[in-house]
């Protein structure tokens, strides 16, 4: 019969995940070096601060680039002076409903303001970040007393995960560090004594001690049981040092997501633009030592010095002193500039192009596509350019939303209603309270610029065909083009009626047609009445002017 993790086995698997993962760490060490120093190192030991090493670096576009891109991810698809997503019924029936729509919206609304007194907006730059250097990111999304909603960030050098037959992440193994007083404070007298007296006596108060958080899901659940023990993810902190289970907890669903760059099949760990941009990168900070020492022997070249000869090799560095034979350099300068001083031109010519092919790995000209703006270009143009070099992040956007958004926003939701924040459910939603959450930010919709060029293709063809054949125009659906615009632009919902409302306006407006057309049959049958009297009378006076006669 199938059981839970134990303690020994959650510390044994995360030790064999750690091995596993040493090739992909020392890569990522190399990534952290060029691109995101600021971060924790990953396979070095360190105290705080020194992990700002610039050793190998000596120019800084690696660190703008990276910098840019999360940037430009954080403000194009999750925004915080913006909406960048709405919800709405996935049946469309109750989708069309006022009330329907007024929840989602209000919903949505609420959401928004709490995601906006919460840290979110603080966490998601460092979480695209490491995305995108390191190809794999993790966040943590917890109920918080305060702010409702909590957001943390996870170190890819703290964190391992698995994956089930789907390439989904299943399972995660967090490595946490306390010192003794942390470690009570949070666990209380479950701690281990030797780490009880460390707090007590203040022995080594800067010691940490290694504790791993387990999410996974639950193997063994009872029927009709809610508690925290029988939930659908299973929480376990266990102390490393005892292999003691410290505390166990539960959720609903998962509180942890986590995105990949780059997934290639059967591998658990992402690749980064980063990963690819780091052999230009290289060569850039190669070509930077060489300006370096070309503009210092322009600035201060070697000399000759004379002597019986040349007694050493050549030494060309700035300032650096090479000995003669008089008479074979200019015999009026016995202390003369000697040497090869580069072409500085050339070099910065080299160096930018290295730099333009690290950028174009790393999207730089997707998020900075204005920088390239001329005069004689529209604004449509420009707006055209911008869009298809977001639609180079497709494939990383489309998980950004289907393995981190959307699952956040899902949990997100819960926890809100949980916490009795969220207006009661219309009428028409208590037998189908589900929702879709659809992703209105620019990135989400540089991605369907394609379908509304598409449709309005469509629409220019069928207008020209209408012009020579107007029965043409019978083909296309009028109201169901208008709400597909809707959903693709990201229009107010509140600007068009639903079916119901659509419905009592085509009513209203039939009624009058059919009252005005009354109106011009009682007009003119008034009128046939009063030419038919007038006629009569007109008879009638002839016939008695011949009878007189």
């Amino acid at each position: 019969m199938q059981q839970e993790l134990s303690a020994e086995k959650i510390v044994q698997f995360a030790g064999a995940l750690k091995g596993q993962r040493s090739n992909f760490d020392t890569y990522y060490q190399t990534l952290h070096d060029y691109f995101y120093v600021e971060s924790e190192n990953i396979n070095r030991s360190y105290y705080p601060g020194t992990e700002l090493d610039y050793l190998y670096l000596l120019d800084g576009t690696s660190l703008d680039l990276a910098d840019i891109l999360a940037s430009g991810i954080s403000n194009y698809l999750t925004p915080g002076a913006s909406k960048w997503f709405s919800l709405e019924h996935p049946d469309q029936e109750l989708a069309n409903k006022k009330s329907v729509r007024q929840w989602m919206q209000d919903t949505a609304d609420e959401l928004n303001f709490v995601l906006n007194r919460s840290n979110f907006y603080n966490q998601m730059p460092t979480f695209y970040k490491s995305s995108g250097v390191y190809g794999t990111s993790v966040l943590m999304l917890e109920e918080d007393h305060e702010d409702t909603l909590r957001f943390y960030n996870m170190p890819i050098r703290h964190v391992y995960i698995t994956e089930d037959a789907r390439e989904k992440p299943l399972e995660y193994y967090m490595i946490f560090e306390f010192t003794a007083e942390q470690a009570i404070t949070k666990f209380g007298d479950k701690v281990d004594k030797d780490i009880w007296e460390a707090a007590t006596t203040r022995r080594n108060p800067d010691k940490k001690y290694e504790y791993i958080y387990y999410l996974g899901p639950r193997v063994l659940r009872e029927q009709g049981k809610s508690d925290k023990g029988n939930m659908a993810i299973r929480g376990v902190w266990v102390e490393r040092k005892t292999n003691a289970i410290m505390q166990e907890d539960g959720y609903n669903n998962m509180p942890a997501v986590a995105h990949r760059f780059y997934k290639r099949p059967r591998i658990v760990y992402g690749f980064s633009p980063a990963m690819k941009a780091l052999p230009w990168v290289r060569m850039l900070n190669t070509m930077a030592d060489t300006m370096l020492r070309a503009a210092m022997k322009q600035t201060d070249p070697p000399i000759a010095v004379p002597d019986s000869g040349f007694l050493a090799p050549m030494n060309f560095n700035p300032r650096a002193q090479n000995y003669y034979k008089r008479g074979k350099l200019d015999p009026t300068k016995d202390i003369a500039p000697i040497g090869n001083y580069g072409n500085i031109a050339i070099g910065m010519k080299e160096m930018e192009y290295y730099a333009n092919q690290a950028g174009n790995m790393m999207f730089k000209n997707a998020f900075l596509s204005f920088q390239n703006v001329t005069k004689q270009m529209t604004v449509p143009e420009v707006m055209q350019r911008a869009n298809e070099a977001m639609t180079l992040l497709g494939p990383a956007v489309g998980r950004y939303m289907s393995d981190v958004l959307q699952p956040l926003i899902e949990r997100a939701v819960g926890i809100l209603w949980r916490a009795g924040k969220l207006p009661p459910l219309p009428p028409e939603m208590v037998d189908n309270p589900e929702y879709d959450v659809k992703f209105i930010g620019r990135l989400a919709s540089a991605q369907k610029q394609s379908e509304m060029n598409n449709i309005t293709n469509a629409l220019t063809i069928a207008g020209q065909i209408a012009q020579f054949k107007p029965e043409a125009l019978d083909k296309i659906n009028a109201d169901a083009t208008i709400d597909e615009l809707w959903g693709i632009t990201n229009a107010p919902a509140g600007m068009i009626y639903d079916m119901d409302e659509v419905a009592e306006i085509r009513e209203a407006r039939a009624r009058q047609i059919e009252m005005a057309n009354k109106m011009e049959m009682m007009k003119a049958a008034a009128g046939v009445g009063k030419d038919a009297s007038q006629t009569d009378k007109n008879l009638a006076e002839a016939d008695a002017v011949g009878a007189g006669q």
